[in-house]
């Protein structure tokens, strides 16, 4: 009976722990959202301070300030494009690709053993083949 139970327990407490970091998830999130509201609410502020500070300090005419402000956004924008490539997915590693083609597998382990048998003595390459195969003899 107990046998029974236990794996029934498991599952409610995995059920717990998932309910529990969904929980945790969402008001992450809502914080996340109300730190983004009051961040756009700032750069409203900020641009609407500076908009003014150009019109009034400055002694810019209203449409010239506005220019400028809108010119300022417009170059950030391109700034702000121009990194996108740098966030773009990396194409599959290597390790994906020998997997992919099994063929090319055998190669690359040919390779690497030439490369490993040119940097230490090949006494030493037995030695750790020897040690591998008697551990891999015992299970």
């Amino acid at each position: 009976m107990l046998r029974y139970l236990l794996p029934l327990m498991s599952s409610l407490q995995i059920g717990l722990r998932i309910k529990q970091s969904v929980q945790a998830y969402l008001r992450q999130a809502a914080v996340v959202a109300v730190a983004v509201v009051l961040l756009a609410l700032a750069v409203a502020f900020g641009l609407l301070a500076f908009y003014h500070a150009l019109a009034s300090v400055y002694g810019f005419t209203p449409l010239e300030a506005a220019g400028m402000v809108g010119g300022g956004l417009a170059l950030l924008g391109l700034l702000t494009l121009a990194t996108l490539p740098l966030f773009a997915r990396r194409p599959k590693s290597e390790v994906s690709r020998a997997i992919a083609k099994p063929g090319e597998g055998l190669g690359m382990i040919e390779q690497g053993l030439g490369s490993a048998m040119r940097q230490t003595s090949p006494l030493t390459l037995l030695a750790v083949a020897f040690v591998a195969g008697l551990f891999a003899g015992r299970r």
